[in-house]
């Protein structure tokens, strides 16, 4: 049985290179991929067996404990779902005292406060252990209320760290025969699935363009396509009912409604160019209008190039 890193799938990844240089691909591993514990393996209570951690425990230590094998640590993490060590694992008392004495100001100081059981007879009035702020009372079905000590107790920062550390103690342990069903499942689904970028060994390649050197993340355009031709590509403008429809390769032209009414003494020359005869504010009109389609091509051939070209690397 293996390490951990072992059972994921390797995949190539391009290096940086020199301008004169085709593109080099190192084999590494993926370790983008992760699992966790299907959520209804719970219900088989007699697959594990409940555990409380004791400072000198480690992931390792508790597996060649129990499976003869330290490198299995990664089973009992997987099994409670521990993605943090460092976080999730409880401190031993030195390491707690010093992780509080690093980010609090006292040991002593109120961390927060929590109700006290009050009751009116058998009825309970408020549960105790529920997190409220300094100013809670608790009001009684009578109308009077109790005073700060009868409702709450401050909770320092002690007792509030030592509380979190002793709940992260309590995991579960699988046992040997669960192990070994957890391996083979691990593997199964780490595992990429028939791709055709996989080589004979199923190490995945994704091949890179070489114009990704040239341009940003957000995109570029293919070697099949120039930018000459993307910038200057047929755009149409659709303008309703009370205009017409124009077909161009010039950024910013339109046909108004305004232009179509000239016409009968005017060139058709007129649909592309401002009329003498048109008002200040229909001018402006067409100004706007002109802007916006300006602005339309641009959106248009920026989305072209994005879509027609492919990203500097593939997914993992």
């Amino acid at each position: 049985m293996a390490a951990y890193f072992t059972y994921f799938p390797n995949v190539y990844v391009g290096e940086g290179i020199t301008d004169d240089e085709a593109y080099r691909y190192r084999l590494v591993k993926n370790i983008f991929r992760r699992v966790k514990v299907r959520e209804d393996l719970d219900q088989y209570v007699t697959a594990f067996d409940a555990y409380s951690i004791r400072d000198t425990d480690t992931p390792s230590s508790l597996a060649h404990q129990l499976f003869q094998n330290a490198k299995l640590d990664w089973v009992i993490l997987l099994a409670n779902n521990i993605t943090d060590f460092y976080e999730q694992w409880p401190k031993n008392n030195n390491d707690l005292l010093a992780y509080i004495q690093e980010n609090y100001n006292s040991e002593d100081g109120v961390h927060h406060y929590e109700t006290l059981e009050v009751k009116d007879g058998d009825i309970v009035i408020t549960k105790a252990g529920i997190e409220v702020l300094d100013s809670f009372r608790t009001v009684m079905p009578d109308g009077t209320t109790k005073t700060a000590e009868q409702s709450r107790y401050p909770v320092s920062n002690y007792e509030h760290e030592v509380y979190k550390n002793e709940l992260k103690r309590q995991i579960v342990l699988p046992t040997p025969t669960l192990v070994d069903l957890m391996i083979d499942e691990f593997e199964d689904t780490v595992a990429y699935e028939q791709h055709p970028e996989l080589d004979d060994v199923n190490n995945k390649k994704t091949p890179l363009s070489i114009a990704a050197r040239f341009v940003d993340v957000a995109g570029f355009v293919s070697a099949s396509v120039s930018r000459q031709s993307a910038a200057t590509s047929t755009t149409t403008f659709d303008y309703g009912p009370s205009g017409s429809n124009t077909t161009s390769g010039s950024v910013g032209v339109a046909t108004t409604s305004t232009a179509s009414t000239t016409a009968t003494t005017s060139s058709t020359s007129s649909t592309t160019s401002s009329t003498s005869s048109t008002s200040s504010s229909s001018s402006s009109s067409s100004s706007s209008s002109s802007s916006s389609s300006s602005s339309s091509s641009s959106s248009s051939s920026s989305g072209s190039s994005s879509s027609s070209g492919s990203s500097g690397y593939g997914g993992y």
